[in-house]
């Protein structure tokens, strides 16, 4: 899908077509009722406060450990987190405020199907920002936002509160970075967006450093062969869906038994 450049942005610098399109595709929410229950994401850098929501969210899902409850609230939210902004970066060429003290946490009404639980995120500053200067150094410092400043410290807050893996944690995360990007390869975009996707990818997994993660080094490394050209092998740590209430084994889950 091109993105035609006469669209008239709106005042927060993102065009009409460019916010259906991200929301359409994510969680994510430009704007949500006051009515909804929504707090920001950085009250739960608190011991107290991260462990009362995760046992809210374990009445939600059907689990009373904290670990997996930990992940599943991880994979929820870096699905979102990595959907917008990861879409803003390589399709538009544009960037949010991820920092994570921008984040809010909407928790939509109860779905009918009981321990169903899929909260939607928003910023509380959701300006579009596009790229400027050197693209590669642009790039750098949207990725380093993303991450350092946003999933790795709820990515270590979460783990020092529940126990949860960290290498746990950041499988789910580059799972979904991988599922995204071969999904939007395999989609009909112009060339430049096409070579962009490409080249972001490698960025990522090849290319990124620990800086940028807020880590010793890349944790992407040494596991992103297993999620290349949709080819998705087994995981080396599993995500614990399989103990929540009515989960099971995913596909490409570690535990399950070879054929």
């Amino acid at each position: 899908m091109a993105y035609p450049q006469h669209n008239m942005p709106n005042l927060n610098g993102w065009s009409l077509l460019e916010r259906t399109d991200i929301e359409k595709r994510s969680s994510f929410k430009f704007h949500f009722s006051n009515e909804k229950a929504a707090f920001p994401a950085s009250l739960l850098l608190n011991k107290e406060r991260m462990l009362s929501y995760m046992e809210t969210v374990g009445d939600k899902i059907g689990s009373k450990e904290k670990r997996v409850i930990a992940s599943m609230f991880f994979k929820r939210y870096v699905f979102c987190i990595l959907t917008s902004s990861l879409y803003a970066l390589s399709m538009l060429n544009k960037q949010f405020d991820i920092r994570l003290e921008n984040v809010v946490i909407i928790e939509e009404e109860d779905s009918e199907k009981e321990h169903s639980w899929l909260p939607s995120f928003s910023l509380q500053n959701s300006d579009g920002m596009p790229m400027a200067g050197n693209r590669e150094n642009w790039r750098s410092s949207v990725v380093e936002t993303l991450f350092a400043k946003n999933i790795s410290v709820m990515l270590d807050y979460l783990a020092a509160s529940t126990k949860a893996s960290k290498a746990m944690l950041w499988e789910n995360a580059l799972l979904y970075i991988a599922w995204l990007y071969n999904t939007w390869k395999g989609e009909n975009h112009p060339s430049e967006i096409h070579e962009r996707l490409i080249d972001d990818y490698q960025f990522l997994m090849e290319q990124a450093q620990g800086f940028h993660f807020g880590t010793a080094s890349n944790p992407f490394i040494e596991l992103a062969a297993r999620y290349e050209d949709h080819q998705f092998q087994q995981r080396k740590t599993c995500c614990l869906y399989y103990r929540t209430d009515g989960g099971t084994c995913c596909n490409t889950c570690p535990l399950k038994k070879a054929d």
